[in-house]
């Protein structure tokens, strides 16, 4: 696109025309007739390599249909449309015969003469003369235009001529000059030609050209100063690039974010033109404006990124191109706790589900009713849908806020399939909900799906006797949702119900003073604008180096035997939330569930499979002094944060802690402990991290090994019941342990 070429004079005018001192002050454009373009970006077509120029002569027009022999472009003003001209108009337009008005060569008929220099002619149209308090000046050197002469030249070519329109039409929608398309000859684009200087339009009409698509005009609309940023009223604040990515005009998204269009401006729905492009399904717009630098993670007001409003619109491509893209959003909630498979699921679109799965949505992630994906599919009665949740281990037993399990969801909607679906997996159809209510009793009497739940029902009744007692739930979920995903407790051993001797707390917590350094100011931090992965990153050096991958795992060459400390980035750090060197602040997020063992008690399996290097939770209590924790009774749950500088500290989870206060010993350990500093750097109050440093598959216990320090201790009272083949601290081997310690 040509940049903007004008010139401006203070002109004089005549003797006799009264004028303030002010109006000499205004300003005149003047023509740019000797000026030219660079060199246009690509080769030029048959029809392209033919001269652009229009003369005007008694009422019609003609068109020059010689050979061009130069590619660059010319124009008399910046109100016309760049033109590529064979070696006479060139010339032509270089003596100044055509007219900055319209746009139009004066080489035959009636028009204006100025000659300010004697020997130099320039040429213009009456109606096409410059304004300025009612005085008219020549539009080429501003000189007083009641000097200039009217002209008649008689018509000599015989080029091919349509009728000349009406000039004060407006604007018409018309293909880019930065391409070099054909110029056709219809009326529509010579009335572009034909439109008077003087006509100004609004910024808002910006927009509207933006919105229909009118390449041309939009581009002369940047050119004379138009805000690409303006916000439209009455069209919800959009800007004119929300309404080109509304409609997929990808030509006029590139010309705008070129003007300084903000990619990431918000309307009044919060909604990005990003955001736009993907609900109207335009791929190519989507992947333009994300080569451009717009941002995937913006939120509405809904609280839905481009994944929830292109899954929820059944938008494959558009969501296959951002998972491509950022795959990390995967699993984002909007204000209702949906993720971008929960609206595909509502709306049916199966491919999206599958796409979804693939791609590792979290299918237990609960919303704001603490309902599943399963609860949804059952609603929609797809049981393809429902079939698929089930294999990514969709829980079937998990309830929402009024009790609800998803065979009561499917009962309630007599969805047969779904229901058969659900008694084939082992759902529960004598579970209640909060009004006491089993599926049997939400369906509808004598219906097939009363029949099945029934007949279920019967022989569930019949086998009683010979099963072993079922698990239990005594909890949906312990942390009261603190916990992103909730954490819940089963018994299936004795009747010991959900412990209630602790209070559930996210973060660490104190009792008493406690000298903690958190000011901000102290705290080292890094100016990265990247994602921290970079050797660059000052927290990345602290740590040695970022250890986190995409992902947000730890590697496989990570020292569990001496593990580093992490430092993760904090809010004194120019990155932004989401860059990789942020882990365990973002908490919890794989499934845990609390459960009653054969032998130990109480303890934490996963609910998924998870891969090495994976956080897993932290270890979180009361932050105590080590002679607070000597005087001390119960030392069950104490942690030392064993930080080698200054005095030594504790956590104790007796009384305040959270799913970590559960994790039992294992002699061949699945957990590493990890020290990790986020919010302060206090080296005195560390973190204490949890991470796989194995493979685990779903319904594995988790453990740590508790150190031989521990079992120095507790061996006296008891013994290890992790029943692996390499238990240290057996009954067996305790006492060669303790002979090995000076015991006996």
């Amino acid at each position: 696109m040509c940049s903007k070429i004008m010139g401006y004079v203070c002109v004089g005018v005549a003797a006799d025309t009264e004028v303030t001192e002010s109006d000499l002050a205004e300003e005149l454009p003047l023509c740019c007739c000797r000026m030219e373009t660079p060199h246009c970006v690509g080769s030029l077509s048959t029809f392209d390599q033919t001269c652009m120029a229009m003369e005007s002569a008694d009422g019609t027009l003609s068109r020059c249909q010689r050979r061009v022999m130069k590619q660059e472009m010319m124009r008399p003003s910046n109100t016309v449309h760049l033109l590529i001209l064979c070696e006479d108009h060139r010339a032509g337009m270089v003596k100044h015969q055509c007219c900055p008005g319209c746009g139009l060569f004066c080489r035959a008929g009636t028009f204006m003469e100025c000659r300010p220099y004697g020997n130099i002619s320039h040429r213009f149209h009456r109606d096409c003369a410059s304004m300025l308090k009612d005085c008219r000046f020549c539009p080429h050197c501003g000189e007083d235009a009641t000097r200039a002469k009217e002209v008649t030249v008689p018509k000599t070519n015989h080029s091919p001529s349509v009728p000349r329109s009406n000039p004060r039409l407006s604007l018409p929608a018309v293909p880019t000059v930065a391409t070099l398309p054909s110029v056709p000859t219809t009326p529509t684009f010579i009335l572009f030609s034909l439109k008077p200087k003087k006509v100004k339009y609004p910024t808002r009409q910006l927009y509207i050209s933006a919105k229909q698509g009118e390449l041309q005009k939009v581009i002369h609309l940047l050119v004379d100063g138009k805000d690409p940023n303006f916000l439209m009223d009455g069209q919800s604040k959009r800007t004119p690039l929300h309404a080109a990515a509304a409609e997929g005009h990808q030509e006029i998204c590139h010309m705008l974010v070129q003007a300084g269009a903000n990619l990431d401006m918000f309307d009044e729905e919060q909604k990005t033109p990003l955001m736009v492009a993907c609900e109207n399904n335009h791929l190519d717009t989507v992947m333009y404006l994300l080569r451009a630098g717009a941002a995937i993670s913006h939120k509405d007001i809904m609280g839905f990124t481009c994944l929830h409003l292109a899954a929820k619109l059944g938008h494959y491509d558009i969501v296959h191109h951002l998972l491509s893209k950022a795959s990390k959003y995967i699993n984002c909630q909007d204000e209702g706790g949906w993720t971008p498979i929960t609206w595909a699921i509502e709306y049916k679109h199966k491919e999206l589900v599958y796409l979804l799965l693939a791609r590792g949505a979290d299918v237990n992630i609960r919303d704001k009713e603490e309902n599943v994906c399963l609860h949804w599919a059952a609603l929609t009665g797809c049981d393809d849908v429902a079939q698929s949740l089930l294999d990514a281990q969709c829980d079937l037993s998990a309830v929402n806020i009024h009790g609800d399990s998803p065979l009561h969801v499917a009962a309630r909607e007599n969805h047969l399939q779904c229901v058969m679906l659900f008694l084939s997996r082992g759902a529960d159809v004598t579970q209640r909900n909060k009004e006491g209510e089993t599926a049997l009793d939400c369906c509808i009497y004598g219906s097939d799906v009363w029949k099945a739940l029934n007949t279920n029902k019967k022989l569930t009744d019949a086998r009683r006797g010979r099963d072993c007692r079922g698990e239990r739930l005594l909890s949906r979920d312990i942390s009261r949702g603190y916990e992103a995903i909730p954490v819940t407790c089963v018994n299936g051993v004795d009747s010991e119900p959900c412990p209630e001797n602790f209070k559930y707390i996210p973060d660490n917590c104190v009792t008493s003073a406690l000298d903690i350094d958190k000011d901000i100011t102290h705290i080292q931090h890094c100016s990265c604008t990247d994602d921290c992965s970079s050797s660059a990153c000052m927290c990345g050096q602290l740590s040695l180096r970022c250890w986190y991958d995409n992902e947000g795992r730890l590697p496989l060459d990570f020292c569990q035997r001496e593990p580093p400390v992490l430092f993760e980035c904090n809010h004194a750090c120019s990155c932004w939330r989401t860059c990789r060197n942020r882990v365990v602040q973002n908490g919890q997020r794989v499934r845990l569930q609390l459960f009653r063992t054969q032998k130990m008690g109480w303890g934490v399996r996963t609910m998924q499979d998870i891969p090495q290097g994976t956080f897993i939770c932290e270890y979180i209590g009361e932050i105590i002094t080590d002679a607070e924790a000597d005087k001390r009774e119960n030392d069950s749950f104490l942690f030392t944060l064993d930080n080698k500088v200054g005095d030594v500290h504790c956590i104790d989870a007796r009384l305040f802690g959270n799913i970590g206060r559960f994790i039992n010993h294992l002699c061949e350990p699945n957990l590493l402990a990890v020290r990790v500093f986020t919010m302060h750097q206090d080296l005195r109050f560390p973190r204490i991290a949890f991470f796989s440093s194995r493979p685990i598959k779903a319904g594995d216990q988790i453990g740590f090994d508790y150190g031989d320090h521990y079992w120095r201790v507790k061996s006296k009272y008891f013994s290890c019941q992790c029943g692996s083949l390499k238990c240290r601290h057996s009954a067996w081997t305790t006492p060669s342990a303790a002979a090995a310690w000076g015991e006996i």
